[in-house]
């Protein structure tokens, strides 16, 4: 028997389920994923102790642990070569106003809504192109996991005060 690995996909699956769940259909559709594969991700983040015992709610303290010390080593970001997509890290919405940046980072989706020019960053999985249109909560969360995977120590600062904030570890200073 293959051990189980915990794979990107479930990371978002674990953010995904800092709110209620919905089916497993239902969560796959929001973040544009088979529901095998969501299944999967269930299955693994259990093992990993990333849920709770109820096994459809995030362990908001352990999920918040990896996300926040360990995302940028076990899914390490590469940047690429120029490509047009979706904007993300700091060149998303959550963090372009607070992060002043040269460049511009997306995934690559040529035909995507909002597309803009910038370097390629491959995304924690596939449907994170489709999330600004299927879930725009899921994109802001998943660009902010991106900005800890690729930027500078100001720019992972800025990412992990909003995702305290998602993770219930501390009060939104938002007025």
């Amino acid at each position: 028997m293959r051990p189980l690995r915990t794979h990107p996909f479930d990371l978002v699956v674990g953010l995904r389920l800092l709110r209620s769940a919905g089916t497993i259909a239902e969560l796959a559709a929001e973040l544009a994923a088979a529901p095998s594969q969501v299944h999967a991700a269930l299955k693994r983040l259990a093992t990993a102790g990333l849920l709770r015992a109820d096994g459809r709610s995030a362990n908001a303290r352990a999920l918040g642990e990896f996300v926040l010390t360990g995302v940028r080593y076990a899914f390490p970001a590469i940047r690429g070569s120029i490509v047009v997509g979706v904007p993300t890290a700091y060149s998303a919405p959550a963090l372009s106003s607070l992060v002043d940046a040269n460049d511009v980072l997306v995934w690559p989706a040529a035909n995507a809504p909002g597309a803009v020019r910038g370097f390629a960053l491959t995304p924690l999985y596939p449907g994170a192109v489709r999330l600004p249109v299927t879930s725009p909560e899921m994109y802001r969360l998943v660009t902010l996991v991106d900005a800890l995977r690729i930027g500078d120590p100001k720019t992972r600062n800025a990412a992990r005060e909003q995702l305290e904030v998602a993770l219930g570890w501390r009060a939104s200073s938002a007025g």
